[in-house]
């Protein structure tokens, strides 16, 4: 028996207990986008991924700072000078926040359920809006 035949083998037996690759078939790779979907989509995805470097970020800056009084700022100081790379991770962890919050209320203009943003976009027409500034416009 080659050894090519057996790594194959060995995937059938696996497949077999765990469908791994029947799961990413339906979940992924054959998952058909919605009609709707639009450049928008992308920034719910970039809100995850900044929100785990938040929490990766954080944590290590957990682990170097010193909540006192007394060594708060010499630890900030310890943290950029003498950590490596420390100064980078404090600028992404500080730089990620402002980035978080624009990229979670840009994932929000392609939701249909905010009303705001489909009047501002002109979608919802004849709202309690028209018939006030027909009447008083």
């Amino acid at each position: 028996m080659s050894s090519g035949s057996t790594n194959f083998s060995l995937l059938q037996w696996i497949d077999r207990r765990f469908p791994l690759l029947d799961l990413l078939k339906e979940h992924v790779t054959e998952y058909y986008a919605p009609k709707n979907f639009n450049f928008w989509y992308f920034f719910g995805g970039l809100a995850i991924f900044v929100l785990v470097v938040q929490i990766l970020s954080g944590v290590w800056l957990t682990m170097n700072y010193n909540p006192s009084s007394a060594g708060a700022f010499d630890s900030v100081e310890y943290i950029m000078r003498d950590v490596p790379y420390g100064w980078v991770i404090r600028y992404m962890h500080s730089t990620g926040a402002s980035f978080f919050f624009y990229s979670t209320v840009f994932s929000y203009v392609q939701s249909p359920s905010l009303r705001f943003v489909q009047e501002a976009q002109g979608i919802i027409v004849g709202n309690w809006n028209d018939s006030f500034v027909t009447n008083y416009g």
